[in-house]
């Protein structure tokens, strides 16, 4: 019965659903916005222009912040990794380089700075409008300025701002500078990170913001003009002499006319704005302006004041502008209905093509046709994605481990590195230079693509994840990603596997009269950090750890343990031999010291049972 009743339920076709979804939702959202929008305006144009206002401020305290806070963030990040003893205070070519790093990773510093308590300071800068970057050693010791600041750094033991200072008293461009004290271990004052803006490209950010009736600017409460939307600061601070501008001097006339700081004309009305925000009244040239303003702090001692003005007139022109608005929204609406019902039928066949796609790449079955493309731009370019898609990952699945891409998959996360018990397998080719030697380029890659085509086969037949191809060797590891409580068993049957191959391979040569390719293994069982190991942008799936390094003296210990004639030298640690297959003998090296080790360690040697 439940399947008749789900034969026969109501169902729409998904363009229908789509059309309605799209016109539908985009006609009833228009109009009701519209239609809130267009009373609030009637019934007070100056709360829409308080909106807007607000909106504004917020567009530049997030443009002042995007600016400034990188440095900051930056100013901290270097002054905890100096002060856990990653980079030395006293080793200049290392501060030269983690500090030349940081200025080129964050595109708003000029400069970076680490100050030591005799004020010599290393400097990293762009220059050249940032195509290049210099670092050098600067003694500040006659600076006055500097001097006040590594006192405030000491005594206040946190970041704060300062500035607008000049790095050479009485030149180069001013800069307001993000410092943090650094401490060393014992609490010692060791110096202080200097992050620098350049006040001139800050402004310069800020005069993007700037249209014909409207000017963004930035003042301290003393009236000093950081950042203004008027070019000509650009060009007064790219001077190295120049003064900051200040109000007084009349650099915007318009700032001048005020009563600085602003009084705020709604201070005594109970009419409703945002928090924070204030308006003041100015007249020039007969003109009527007002000036919307917002207090901001935390860069610098006092607070700063953020915000624009513009023209009285500008309120009618928005109350024009709204009303002119509503027959263009109203025919927009009709458009977008019709458009919706033909953007359904057109786009409702292929999403369920994409769909189905996305499920089978999902899957990684990447050897099904490709999507078709779409007569719709969009729909192409998203079927062309897929198929470059699905064609990168026939590719990328050959540089991943093939026992880590189903992880990836069902995780849909990063792998967190963790502690596992896993055993570890180290081959090498033995006389390998002499073979090399004298062979043209492509042919030994040949034999070296065929050679770890034959280990890389058996490895994964017995579920082993295969880290990486290092020159003629192998590393390879059992235990993670996924757990396996037989990874010992899974490992020496492997190594016992690759042995028996390479004795046919090697039969097989000598029958053309090649020389025989011979090798070393070496397996050590115990524990590792697995994850992802490496640089943001740049990571493997790996492990290291001590037991990494025993697998490899053990490969590197069958020189010893090599008599010449076997085709694969295996040696293995005490933790494994309880593992050996029925098939394979067992010789009992006796305990060895190995390289790097403090105890010795009781050795072993499998070989493999050839058919004769």
């Amino acid at each position: 019965m439940p399947h008749a009743a789900s034969r026969h339920r109501w169902r729409l076709p998904i363009w229908l659903v789509l059309a309605l979804a799209f016109g539908g939702l985009t006609a009833i959202t228009a109009t009701v916005i519209g239609i809130r929008f267009y009373v609030a305006a009637l019934d007070n144009a100056l709360d829409l222009a308080l909106g807007v206002g607000d909106a504004e401020l917020s567009h530049i305290k997030d443009t002042v912040d995007a600016q400034l806070q990188p440095a900051a963030d930056q100013a901290r990040f270097l002054a905890d990794y100096i002060s856990r003893g990653h980079v030395s205070p006293a080793d200049t070519p290392r501060l030269n380089d983690l500090l030349l790093g940081s200025v080129g990773a964050v595109r708003q510093l000029s400069g970076v700075g680490f100050v030591r308590p005799n004020r010599q300071m290393v400097w990293a800068s762009a220059v050249a409008q940032g195509r290049s970057y210099v670092a050098e050693t600067v003694d500040l010791a006659g600076n006055p300025d500097i001097a006040a600041l590594m006192q405030r750094a000491e005594a206040d033991r946190i970041p704060f701002w300062t500035g607008p200072l000049r790095l050479t008293e009485g030149k180069g461009e001013p800069l307001l500078v993000a410092v943090a004290p650094v401490f060393g271990d014992s609490g010692r004052f060791i110096g202080a990170i200097g992050a620098a803006v350049s006040l001139r490209a800050a402004s310069i950010r800020l005069a993007a913001l700037a249209a014909d009736d409207r000017v963004p600017f930035v003042v301290t409460e003393a009236g000093a003009i950081i950042m203004h939307g008027s070019a000509r600061l650009g060009e007064t601070l790219a001077v190295s002499n120049s003064a900051i501008p200040e109000i007084a001097t009349g650099f915007d006339p318009m700032l001048a006319a005020l009563t600085w700081p602003p009084q705020d004309i709604l201070a005594d009305t109970d009419r409703p704005r945002p928090t924070n925000m204030g308006v003041a009244a100015a007249t020039l040239d007969g003109r009527d302006y007002l000036i919307i303003f917002r207090h901001i702090s935390g860069y610098g001692a006092t607070p700063w004041y953020i915000g624009y003005h513009v023209p009285q007139s500008w309120y009618a022109q928005v109350l024009e502008t709204i009303n002119g608005a509503i027959p263009f929204a109203a025919g927009l609406i009709i458009a977008a209905l019709l458009l919706a019902f033909w953007i359904g039928r057109a786009i409702g066949n292929p999403i369920r093509d994409f769909a189905d796609h996305a499920r089978r790449i999902a899957r990684l079955d990447l050897d099904t046709q490709p999507i078709r493309g779409s007569r719709l731009t969009e729909l192409d370019r998203a079927a062309e994605a897929q198929v470059a898609m699905r064609n990168g990952l026939l590719w990328l699945r050959n540089y991943i481990p093939r026992t880590l891409t189903p992880v990836l998959l069902r995780s849909g996360e990063e792998i967190a590195s963790a502690e596992r018990d896993v055993v570890v397998l180290f081959t090498d080719i033995v006389g390998f230079s002499q073979i090399a030697e004298g062979r043209d380029a492509d042919k030994l890659a040949a034999l070296l693509n065929r050679h770890f085509a034959l280990l890389g086969a058996i490895i994964e037949h017995e579920s082993g994840t295969i880290d990486k191809y290092i020159g003629d060797s192998v590393m390879a590891f059992w235990g993670a990603p996924v757990d396996q409580a037989d990874r010992a068993e899974r490992a020496l049957r492997a190594a016992l596997a690759i042995a028996r191959r390479l004795h046919s391979d090697n039969t097989r040569r000598a029958r053309k009269g090649l020389k025989p390719i011979r090798i070393r293994v070496g397996i050590h069982s115990g524990p590792a950090l697995v994850g992802n190991i490496g640089a943001p942008g740049r990571i493997n799936y790996t492990l290291v750890g001590d037991t990494v390094n025993i697998a490899q003296r053990l490969e590197q210990f069958g020189r010893e343990a090599d008599d010449g004639r076997a085709d694969a030298v295996i040696v293995i640690s005490s933790e494994l031999v309880g593992a050996a297959p029925a098939d394979a003998t067992c010789l009992d090296l006796g305990e060895h010291l190995l390289p790097g080790r403090s105890a010795p360690m009781h050795l072993y040697r499998i070989t493999p049972r050839l058919e004769r």
